[in-house]
């Protein structure tokens, strides 16, 4: 009984604290509301699930600790971007080591926007998050490409090889 009474009281403590820093966050900065979360597919809901905690903590946490949650949002997205590395291992010939250096050039430009931002004094949190998260984005839309391109070429050299051997 005591575990589950601390365990109640502990999540309407969290429940308080994420609500405070939501309205700290928009009383701070009403031009800069959340940015809404749209659910693209069932297979996505996790993901996106994860990425709306993640930005309601992130806020919350900006509200409080601004330094916090640009560090919190660099090491979201270097997973993010490390994860798109590892569904990269799919490409053949060139346009693996290709897009492992472009991933490299994301991280050298995450960790970039997290330093600039964290040398001043009062970080913009909201923008360089989205910032970080653009370059997640852009990666992700590239990766996207490139396995499509990938996956007609293989396809359209597979009905070329069957087409051949029935002649």
């Amino acid at each position: 009984m005591g575990m589950s009474m601390t365990s109640r009281l502990l999540g309407v403590v969290i429940a308080f604290a994420l609500t405070s820093g939501i309205v700290a966050h928009a009383a701070e900065a009403p031009q800069r509301p959340l940015a809404p979360i749209t659910f693209t597919s069932a297979s996505a809901l996790p993901v996106a699930l994860q990425t709306a905690a993640s930005r309601v903590t992130e806020t919350a946490t900006g509200a409080f600790d601004p330094g916090a949650a640009i560090r919190a949002a660099y090491q979201r997205d270097h997973v993010a971007l490390e994860h798109l590395r590892q569904q990269a291992s799919q490409l053949k010939g060139s346009a693996h080591p290709e897009f492992n250096q472009y991933i490299s050039d994301r991280e050298g430009a995450l960790t970039e926007l997290e330093r600039t931002s964290l040398a001043t004094s009062r970080p913009d949190v909201a923008n360089t998050i989205a910032a970080m998260d653009t370059l997640v984005t852009a990666a992700q839309a590239r990766l996207d490409l490139e396995l499509s391109t990938a996956a007609k070429s293989q396809g359209s050299s597979q009905s070329a090889k069957s087409h051949n051997n029935k002649h």
